[in-house]
């Protein structure tokens, strides 16, 4: 598998900031037998959706590039630095704006381990997306300058690690969702949809545990082809069931893939489940056209 030209190791980081209404996501991801290291940034305000990506070659130092650093800290916490230049996503003209971001990044659950929650034939049927796949939800304190803007930081959000093939055009879509609840429940589901079939993973984190999940079904709404609202109706594989409800607050789009063949959306979106309400990412990879 490491052998293959797309075998890819990325990690990815999100948070919300509901007092400022705010959203951050960004990943940096390394291909060697590529020689390509990229990164995506993006910021959603209620205002505007800012964005920067760059890919260069692969050195030695594989979570850094572009003004992006992620570190892990003897506490366990991520450091989440990033010094570079965002622009207007939907802006005619864009401009480079400077960014400077700080930010502690707290893990609050156990990191979540894909393979918990699939079979040998559900596995082979990911292997072309990411063979490892870990998640874990979080806490994010710290700073964001955007030009002269300036916030205090404290929101929540999922990070994960991946690792295997990934060939942004193999599955026909896929879907990625994760929201935090009152700082202390959350839950994380994929649905990956390919040619031989359907995987489900993820966890619903609650009385102090990861529970696996095994079976989810999401019914789409869209408003001009974009997704505005969802119901999740999820198990686990202990046959205990969560419904969610999701709508959509903004979002932003990513072109992917090595000819653009595949639309990324990155949504932030509200929650509710159980009378709780929450906010995290949801993302869709569906193919243009």
């Amino acid at each position: 598998m490491k052998d293959h030209t797309e075998y890819n190791e990325s990690l990815y980081f999100n948070f919300h900031d509901e007092g400022n209404d705010l959203t951050t996501f960004m990943r940096i991801g390394n291909k060697p037998n590529k020689d390509e290291k990229s990164l995506f940034f993006v910021i959603m305000t209620s205002e505007r959706t800012y964005g920067f990506r760059h890919a260069t070659p692969c050195d030695d130092d594989p979570n850094s590039i572009g003004g992006l650093t992620f570190k892990r800290t003897s506490s366990g916490t991520w450091s989440l630095t990033y010094r570079g230049v965002v622009v207007d996503m939907k802006a005619a003209h864009p401009v480079p704006i400077p960014v400077a971001m700080d930010v502690e990044w707290k893990p609050q659950n156990p990191e979540m381990d894909y393979r918990r929650c699939v079979n040998e034939a559900q596995a082979e049927m990911s292997s072309k997306v990411a063979s490892e796949h870990l998640e874990q939800f979080g806490i994010a304190d710290g700073s964001l300058i955007i030009g002269e803007e300036s916030y205090s930081i404290h929101g929540t959000g999922e990070r994960d690690f991946s690792a295997g093939v990934r060939d942004w055009g193999s599955p026909k879509m896929w879907a990625w969702i994760n929201s935090v609840f009152m700082e202390r429940e959350a839950f994380n589901i994929t649905k990956l949809s390919t040619d031989m079939g359907d995987v489900d993973a993820g966890y619903f984190y609650t009385d102090g545990d990861n529970h696996p999940l095994n079976d989810v079904s999401i019914d789409l709404r869209y408003k001009n082809d974009v997704p505005s609202s969802f119901t999740l109706s999820i198990k686990d594989m202990s046959d205990s069931s969560y419904d969610v409800e999701g709508t959509v607050i903004r979002y932003a789009m990513l072109p992917m893939g090595n000819d653009n063949e595949m639309m990324l959306i990155e949504t932030i979106s509200e929650y509710v489940w159980d009378g709780k309400k929450g906010f995290g990412i949801a993302e869709f990879l569906v193919r243009r056209g």
